[in-house]
């Protein structure tokens, strides 16, 4: 029964060995480009979201330095990965790191010009920060690439936080153009318009 059982294991094992180095052969025929450029990049967005789940658990314990470290690590493998950005220089900012946090920014937006998201987050920071001028500048881009209507708000807001409420005005009678039905901007424009008259 013994010997059944070795001879068993090594016919499978023979068996084995011989599928795995025809499937190596196979392997080593070259492929289409096109081909190759796929699988890479599902190793790498399998690899991606492995590091991005990582800083799920990473960022629920306050471990910053973690969370800040498989971000540049995701950047690394996928410059094109916005949220690593935005992520990163979050905790960058919040750790009062502002430098950083506006390097982490640029180098966001010099990888990806048309994201809307890393404009609307630079100008965050900077309205946070109370650099209204900066945060206009950042979040007008934003409006310009099409971002969600609700985060469009943020541009009027901001330029009335600023004291610019002429602009505001203006930027929401444009959303409202664009947005025929939204009910802040509507409620908005009366506010303003009343409070410019006197």
């Amino acid at each position: 029964m013994r010997k059944l059982g070795l001879l068993v294991l090594l016919v499978v094992g023979v068996g084995l060995t011989w599928t795995n180095s025809v499937r190596a052969e196979e392997e080593l025929k070259p492929i289409p480009a096109a081909i190759a450029e796929a699988r890479v990049a599902e190793v790498r967005d399998a690899i991606t979201d492995i590091l991005w789940f990582g800083i799920d658990g990473y960022w629920h314990e306050g471990q910053w330095e973690d969370c800040l470290r498989l971000n540049q690590e995701i950047i690394a493998l996928d410059p094109h990965f916005v949220e690593a950005y935005t992520s990163a220089a979050w905790v960058l900012w919040s750790s009062d790191r502002d430098k950083e946090a506006v390097a982490m920014y640029q180098q966001g937006i010099a990888a990806n010009p048309d994201s809307f998201d890393l404009y609307f987050e630079m100008g965050f920071y900077y309205r946070n920060r109370k650099q209204l001028d900066k945060a206009v500048e950042m979040l007008r881009k934003a409006v310009e690439l099409g971002i969600d209507r609700g985060k469009q708000h943020l541009l009027p807001n901001t330029l009335e936080e600023a004291g610019r409420k002429q602009e505001a005005l203006a930027e929401w009678k444009k959303l409202l153009k664009r947005f025929p039905d939204d009910p802040v901007a509507k409620h908005k424009i009366e506010r303003l318009g009343r409070e410019l008259k006197k």
